[in-house]
C-alpha cells in the first residue's frame, strides 16, 4: 500500500466499494489476489479499505482484549527503548494464531 499510495491518509481514504468488494471475493475465494493489476494499484485505497475492515471484523482484536492494558502501559512509556523492551515482551504473550502467516 505505501510502495503505491500516497502514503499520509492512506488508511483514513475509503476505496471504491466494488474494487472492494471485488478484491474480498478474490480473498475469499482462497486465491491470492494480485495486488499488481490496475484496478487496485489505481485505486489503492480499496487494499487499505479491505484490510481495516478485515481487522475490524474480527471476533478478538489482533492485539486481544486480555493484553489491551498491557499494550497501553507499554505504548505510554516515554524511553522509546523501554517501550520498544516493553511491547516486545507483551507481543510474546499473544497467541500463537495470531503469529501465523497466510501464504499470500
Amino acid at each position: 500500500v505505501e510502495q503505491h499510495g500516497v502514503v499520509d491518509g492512506i488508511y483514513r481514504l475509503s476505496g471504491v466499494s466494488s474494487n472492494i468488494q471485488r478484491l474480498r471475493q478474490e480473498f475469499d475465494g482462497d486465491r491470492c489476489p494480485d495486488l499488481q493489476k490496475d484496478v487496485y494499484l489505481q485505486d489503492i485505497h480499496c487494499v487499505s479499505s479491505l484490510c481495516k475492515a478485515y481487522f475490524r471484523e474480527l471476533p478478538n482484536p489482533l492485539l486481544t482484549y486480555q493484553l489491551y492494558d498491557k499494550f497501553a502501559d507499554a505504548v505510554a512509556i516515554q524511553m522509546e527503548e523501554a517501550r520498544l523492551v516493553k511491547i516486545k515482551e507483551v507481543l510474546k504473550e499473544l497467541p500463537l494464531p495470531h503469529y501465523r502467516y497466510g501464504g499470500c
